[in-house]
C-alpha cells in the first residue's frame, strides 16, 4: 500500500517529537496570547477525534469543519484524515449570504455532520437539519485508534472553490494530490525543517490550509499564526510576529503587501528586523509590479530583502501550487497588453505548463497569451458528484499529451516564466479589444484616494458590449469631490488610458461590492447585480441610455 498524508505526518511527529510545534496568536484586549500546541500533542488529539469518527455512522458521508482560526480547527481535520473520513472546510456563516454559502455546501457535499466549537454550535445547529457536535472536549480515546486502510488514491478533504466566477463546487484532493503538491511547496519555497512560518491567511482557504497549516507539519517546521481579523486590525502585527519568531518565511495575497505598506509608520518600521525572512510568498490575487516596489521600500530600513517577495500561481484544481518564483531572485516584470505584468515564476517540480488558445485547442507560441492548461500528479481527481464539469475541466488533452487541467486563467509564456492576464470568463471585449477587468479595476482605484474595492464588467446592450465599473467608496475620503465629480474622474481616466468609450459608472458603499470568502471580487455576482437591479446601497449612477433601468432589466 502507497503511503498517505497520515502516513508522512505520523512520520513527522516520530522524528520532532514536542521540538516542533503550532503556536496559534489569540487577542486578548489588545495583547496576542500564545496557545501553543506540540506535533505529539496534536497527533494525540487527532487520533482521540478520529477514533470517535470511526464510531459514528455519520462519517460514511463527508464531515463539514465550521471554525473560526484557531488549533481546534486543525485538530479536526487531522481527526478527519486519521479517520480515513472526507473534511470538508468552510468558514463559519456570518450574515445570510454566507449562510446559505455553507448551506450549500452542506448540501452538496451530501455532509450528515459538521463539527465545529461549543460558542458556535447553538448557532449552526439553529440553521441546518444536520448533526452539529462541538469538539471543545475530547470526544475519543486515542489508544483505540487504528489506522484505517487510505493510500494515496484515498479522498482527503474537499477544497471548495471561492466562486469568484460561479457557484462553488467541491475539488477532490486525494492524499496522493496532497503529498505531491506538500513536496512542490516545499521545494519551490525551500522550507524545511530549519524554517519558521508566519501567518494569517484563513484557513478554509487552500493557501492557508495547504500552504501553511500542512506544509509546515510535512517539512518538519514550526508555525505561527492568526485570524485574519487580527491581522486586518493592526496590520503591523503580521510584521511584528514576522519579527518576534525569527520566521524564514510568510505568504500573503497583493492587498496585504499593498495594506502594509499604506499603513506601516515610520516609527513601526523602525522597530522592527526582517532581515531573517527569506520568502514572502505572493499569490491568490493578481500581483502588482507597484505593489513590489511599494513594499521594498517600505520595508528596506526594517531589513527586508528586495528578492524576498516571490509571486507565485496556483488554483484549487491543483491542490494549490502551480508556479512559483525563484527564490533569491527578484520577481521578472514585461510590459503586458495593457499593464505591467509581474511573473509567477516556472512550474513547480513534476508540474508541466502549457498556453493554448481557447478557441482552437492548440497550443500557443511563445509571448502569446492563452489559457493555461496545468499537468501532473497535484491535479486534483475533479468536481465532487459533476461528472460532466469534471470532464470539461480535469481532461483536456494536446494530440496525445494528457491528461490537463483547463485552469480558465489567462496567461503566456516567456522563457519558462508565466505571466498570468486575467480569467477566460472575466475576459472584457469592448470596440473589439480584450480588456482585463483588473487592469481597468486598478487604474480606476488609483485615480482618486476615496475609490475602493470595485470591479468592471461588459453587459450587451444596443446590440454591442459596453463597459460597466461599480465602485467601492469611502465617502469620509470625498475631501470636497462631488459624486458626479468623482464619476467624471472615473470616466476619463478609463477612457484616455484604454482608449475605449467611456464605461458607465455606479458608485456604491465599498461594503457593497460582492466578495469571496478568501476576497476576490465576485464580478459575475456584482454584474447580476447590476442587470436585475439587486446593487445595495447605490450612491450615484450615470448610465448610457442603452443601459438604462428598463433596458437592463430584460437582459
Amino acid at each position: 500500500m502507497q503511503p498517505s498524508y497520515v502516513h508522512h505526518v505520523r512520520q513527522q511527529v516520530r522524528a520532532y517529537g514536542e521540538t516542533r510545534s503550532y503556536t496559534y496568536l489569540r487577542e486578548a484586549g489588545r495583547e496576542l496570547v500564545e496557545e501553543v500546541v506540540t506535533y505529539p500533542e496534536l497527533d494525540r488529539d487527532a487520533r482521540a477525534l478520529a477514533a470517535w469518527l470511526a464510531q459514528r455512522p455519520e462519517s460514511a458521508e463527508p464531515v463539514v469543519l465550521l471554525y473560526h482560526d484557531g488549533l481546534a480547527f486543525l485538530r479536526a481535520f487531522l481527526g478527519c484524515l486519521y479517520a480515513g473520513v472526507i473534511a470538508v472546510p468552510a468558514p463559519v456563516p456570518h450574515d445570510e449570504r454566507s449562510t446559505r454559502r455553507v448551506a450549500g455546501v452542506i448540501a452538496d457535499s451530501g455532509a450528515r455532520l459538521v463539527l465545529t466549537t461549543a460558542n458556535f454550535q447553538p448557532m449552526i445547529a439553529a440553521a441546518t437539519t444536520t448533526t452539529v457536535v462541538s469538539t471543545d472536549e475530547r470526544l475519543g480515546d486515542p489508544d483505540a485508534w487504528r489506522l484505517p486502510d487510505i493510500d494515496t488514491g484515498t479522498i482527503a478533504f474537499l477544497q471548495y472553490t471561492s466562486g469568484s466566477t460561479g457557484t462553488p463546487k467541491g475539488v477532490v484532493v486525494t492524499h496522493g494530490n496532497l503529498l505531491h503538491n506538500e513536496a512542490a511547496i516545499a521545494t519551490s519555497i525551500g522550507i524545511d525543517d530549519t524554517s519558521t512560518g508566519v501567518t494569517w491567511i484563513p484557513q478554509f482557504h487552500d493557501m492557508g490550509l495547504i500552504g501553511s497549516l500542512l506544509a509546515s507539519i510535512y517539512a518538519g517546521a514550526n508555525l505561527v499564526f492568526m485570524s485574519p481579523t487580527t491581522f486586518l486590525k493592526r496590520p503591523v502585527r503580521w510584521l511584528q510576529a514576522i519579527d518576534k519568531y525569527r520566521a524564514t518565511c510568510t505568504a500573503a495575497p497583493n492587498f496585504a503587501y499593498e495594506l502594509i505598506a499604506a499603513r506601516a509608520t515610520d516609527e513601526q518600521v523602525a522597530t522592527l528586523d526582517l532581515s531573517t525572512l527569506e520568502v514572502a510568498l505572493c499569490g491568490a490575487e493578481p500581483v502588482r509590479a507597484r505593489t513590489i516596489a511599494a513594499v521594498r521600500d517600505r520595508l528596506a530600513p526594517a531589513g527586508w530583502r528586495p528578492s524576498a517577495l516571490l509571486p507565485a500561481y496556483g488554483l484549487a484544481e491543483a491542490t494549490l501550487l502551480v508556479t512559483a518564483g525563484r527564490i533569491d531572485a527578484q520577481p521578472a516584470v514585461t510590459d503586458g497588453p495593457d499593464s505591467v505584468l509581474v511573473g509567477c515564476g516556472q512550474p513547480a517540480r513534476g508540474l508541466t505548463v502549457r498556453i493554448v488558445d481557447p478557441h482552437t485547442g492548440q497550443q500557443s507560441v511563445d509571448d502569446t497569451v492563452g489559457e493555461i492548461w496545468v499537468r501532473g500528479d497535484s491535479v486534483a481527481a475533479g468536481y465532487w458528484n459533476r461528472p460532466e464539469a469534471t470532464r470539461h475541466t480535469f481532461d483536456a488533452y494536446l494530440g496525445d499529451e494528457g491528461p490537463f487541467l483547463r485552469t480558465g486563467d489567462l496567461g503566456m509564456l516567456r522563457d519558462g516564466e508565466l505571466f498570468v492576464t486575467g480569467r477566460l470568463k472575466d475576459l472584457l471585449i469592448v470596440n473589439g479589444r480584450n480588456l482585463y477587468p483588473q487592469d481597468v479595476e486598478e487604474l480606476v482605484e488609483q485615480s482618486h484616494p476615496a475609490l475602493t474595492t470595485g470591479v468592471a464588467v461588459s453587459v450587451e446592450a444596443g446590440g454591442r458590449e459596453r463597459l460597466v465599473v461599480v465602485q467601492g467608496i469611502k465617502t469620509a475620503l470625498l475631501r470636497g469631490t462631488t459624486l458626479a465629480e468623482l464619476t467624471s474622474t472615473i470616466k476619463i481616466a478609463v477612457a484616455r488610458g484604454f482608449d475605449v468609450p467611456a464605461p458607465s459608472v455606479v458608485l456604491v458603499e465599498s461594503r457593497s461590492v460582492h466578495r469571496t470568502t478568501s476576497g476576490k471580487v465576485q464580478r459575475a455576482s456584482m454584474r447580476e447585480a447590476f442587470l436585475t437591479d439587486n446593487l445595495s446601497t447605490v450612491l450615484h449612477e450615470d448610465l448610457e441610455p442603452a443601459l438604462s433601468r428598463t433596458a437592463t432589466a430584460t437582459h
